[in-house]
């Protein structure tokens, strides 16, 4: 049963009520009127019916005294619903009879409930005696006229009452209708619904309050949703425990991680998996629900491997902060630990590298120096004699004179050839005038050799206060590039610039190097794929010095080749 129909029926059942005790107020009042008129109208009828016969006069049948009393007796009972009766020596002298009453009929109940118990009175006079009897029905007809009255009236007052009731109820219980559909819609998970304002405060108060009760139900929903789906998604695997240690609840990872299904993982202890690192550490924060952040161990797998694993502990709380269990991360960093490895070793093979091209340059620098002091004072010393003995032998001993002249050439050419070798190894004019002039020698003599290829220079910024390496890299490289551009690109221009440039974004100083060419360009592909060493030794160069390279290119648009080092720098592993 509804409210709105038990509210209806607690007010009809309430109207009823108080109509029927307005009925028996009426009827308990209509009775004691009844017999209080009654009581009063019999001792008023006796009274005249005795002040009528005072004065000592005798009741005579056939006097005039007779008719008059008779007169009284009929009228009385006729006005005052009485049943009188006069009796003298002889017998009943006459009877009165009240007057019969319309044709309202009241109901037999209602005439037992107002039909009162009023004895007879008898009284004597001279020689005769009256008896009186009450008759009200007259007097009950009219007060049933009076209640059917006022109970017709305060019927219409009651359903009038009731309509106005049942519209009220229905005007006050529509807010809690509209209540109730949200409610509906909240059990079926449309947490969107809202309630309107209402008119009533009380209503209107709810109403705000549900509509905050539900934003805020939304709100949590969606954060569990949210984080439902980071748990389920995340990479890492997360697991659930009890206070025991027991396995309650783990995500996807978990079970790739452990290469086991959740419903194989619930109810096992963690600690019991077999980490072999930290054991001692690992139960005592599962026991005691310690918080514990990227604790190092290792797990078994089924294969024979071990994984590296960081394992992580918070306590789990609920809403009164009473600790429920832990929260524990597994997070495999075997893969990082392998990359840690390759990189160590890169770097240890850099720094071998490194060093061997120090080690290099100073033996270049060595034997550039023993070429120049050792080879070449020896072939100036040949010459010189050669020299003397062919000014000597000039007229006398023309066979000498051509041996000598003959000597003086290819000392002439060993030298050139020393000389050229010395470049290679060492320039010295790196060491004695610096970058930019030794780079402008080296364009000049490649410009000699390949007349039909156009190079081109340019210089941009400080240059001349770089260090001794930085020179040396970066000769090396410009070396390589023009190298490899005349071999194998069949260029006809070739352009180097350097320039000491400002990074916008680091706030300090770079040198950039770019060597282009217009040749027949390549495919770019992994370096040591194709095991081209000079692209390899140039980017190992300028990774030494913290530097980047960058190569681009495409089969008939040439190469360019671009290098950023930082300044100031001497070497970077």
């Amino acid at each position: 049963m509804s409210l709105r129909v038990k509210v209806n029926l607690f007010f009809a059942t309430l109207l009823l009520l108080s109509m029927l005790v307005s009925l028996g107020v009426l009827v308990s009042n209509a009775r004691h009127s009844v017999k209080a008129d009654m009581e009063e109208t019999m001792s008023a009828a006796a009274q005249l019916i005795t002040v009528s016969l005072s004065g000592g006069r005798a009741l005579d049948r056939e006097g005039g005294m007779y008719q008059h009393l008779h007169d009284l007796v009929i009228a009385l009972s006729e006005i005052r619903s009485l049943h009188i009766l006069l009796f003298d020596t002889e017998g009943l002298l006459f009877e009165g009879e009240p007057k019969a009453g319309n044709n309202t009929s009241p109901p037999e109940w209602f005439i037992d409930l107002l039909l009162p118990k009023v004895t007879p009175l008898t009284k004597r006079f001279g020689q005769g005696h009256m008896v009186i009897y009450a008759a009200p029905l007259q007097e009950i007809e009219e007060r049933w006229l009076d209640v059917r009255g006022i109970l017709a009236l305060g019927l219409i007052i009651s359903i009038f009452v009731g309509l106005i009731l049942y519209w009220a109820v229905s005007w006050l219980l529509k807010p809690l209708e509209r209540l109730l559909v949200a409610l509906s819609g909240f059990e079926r998970g449309d947490l969107h619904i809202r309630l309107p304002r209402f008119s009533i405060t009380e209503m209107d108060r709810i109403s705000q309050s549900f509509n905050r009760m539900g934003q805020t139900l939304e709100q949590s929903i969606e954060e569990n949703r949210r984080l439902a789906v980071l748990v389920q998604q995340s990479g890492d695997a997360i697991l659930s425990l009890d206070h025991a240690g027991h396995i309650i609840l783990c995500n996807p990872a978990a079970e790739k991680l452990l290469d086991a299904t959740a419903a194989s993982l619930l109810g096992n202890e963690l600690a019991a998996l077999g980490f072999m690192k930290n054991k001692r550490d690992i139960s005592d924060a599962l026991e005691n629900c310690k918080t514990v952040e990227n604790l190092e161990t290792s797990l078994p797998t089924t294969n024979g491997e071990n994984l590296s694993i960081l394992l992580s502990t918070v306590p789990l709380l609920d809403v009164d902060n009473v600790v429920r269990g832990v929260i524990c991360t597994l997070r495999d960093i075997t893969e990082h630990k392998h990359m840690e490895a390759a990189e160590n070793q890169l770097r240890e093979t850099r720094l071998l590298a490194q060093h061997m091209t120090e080690v290099q340059e100073a033996e270049r620098r060595h034997l550039a120096r023993e070429l120049h002091d050792e080879l070449g004072q020896c072939l100036t010393a040949i010459k010189t004699d050669a020299v003397l003995i062919r000014n000597r032998t000039e007229t006398s001993e023309p066979k000498v004179f051509t041996s000598a002249q003959a000597i003086i050439d290819v000392a002439s050419h060993i030298y050139d050839v020393v000389h050229s070798m010395i470049t290679r190894l060492r320039p010295s004019p790196l060491d004695d005038l610096g970058l930019i002039p030794t780079l402008e020698q080296s364009i000049s003599t490649w410009q000699q050799r390949q007349s039909e290829v156009h190079f081109k220079l340019e210089f941009l910024g400080e240059l001349d206060n770089l260090n001794e390496i930085m020179n040396m890299t970066v000769f090396r490289i410009v070396q390589e590039s023009i190298t490899n551009a005349v071999r194998h690109a069949a260029a006809s221009e070739i352009s180097v610039s350097i320039a000491n440039e400002l990074d916008a974004e680091t706030d300090s100083r770079l040198l950039k190097v770019m060597i282009q060419d217009n040749g027949k360009g390549m495919e770019v592909q992994d370096f040591h794929s194709d095991v081209d060493f000079g692209l390899l030794g140039m980017r190992e160069r300028a990774h030494s010095l913290g530097g980047e390279f960058e190569l681009t290119s495409a089969l008939g648009e040439g190469v360019t080749i671009q290098i950023s080092l930082p300044l100031g720098v001497e070497k970077i592993v």
